[in-house]
């Protein structure tokens, strides 16, 4: 099972860099058309990134979580408006260098630690670090889907899988 979630890990890390590629900081606070009723694709970066703190978390990386009031996961923070975001570059930074440490710390986990209980409050979504492992991997992918249509929305080409 392992093998498999750190594919997708590592899918995920590449997909996350190719569909925020091209856009400009400017663009990723904008909802498209002015729809309040969809994300920008800042929030959305920013609120993916802040589950990847999740899987460091369990893999065992202590991140510095930064800006977890504009992108807290589980429901606790919303896309705003006129909201003084951190530059796109920086989350996308913030991204990439925790892409190592938290793959490596993965890598190392046991079967045995598949079955623990999750660290909270990511216990409140998943029995088990397997299960919460499985369900951020599918948090991730919904979330790029969501950036791969506003791209297309924003007139860009389609979000490149190389």
């Amino acid at each position: 099972m392992k093998k498999h979630l750190l594919v997708q890990f590592d899918l995920h890390h590449r997909l996350y860099n190719n569909v925020l590629e091209g856009f400009t900081d400017e663009e990723t606070n904008r909802r498209l058309h002015g729809n309040t009723n969809m994300n920008h694709v800042k929030y959305l970066a920013g609120h993916l990134l802040n589950s990847q703190y999740g899987l460091a978390k369990l893999a065992g990386v202590n991140p510095d979580v930064k800006w977890n009031e504009p992108f807290a996961v589980m429901g606790e923070s919303k896309a705003k408006d006129d909201f003084d975001y951190p530059d796109i570059e920086e989350i996308k930074a913030e991204w990439n260098r925790l892409y190592e440490p938290t793959r490596s710390g993965l890598q190392e986990l046991t079967p045995e630690m598949f079955d623990q209980t999750p660290p909270a409050p990511f216990d409140q979504v998943a029995d088990s670090a397997g299960e919460l492992w499985a369900f951020i991997n599918h948090h991730i992918a919904y979330h790029i889907g969501q950036i791969g249509i506003l791209r297309r929305g924003f007139g860009k080409a389609p979000m490149s899988y190389d």
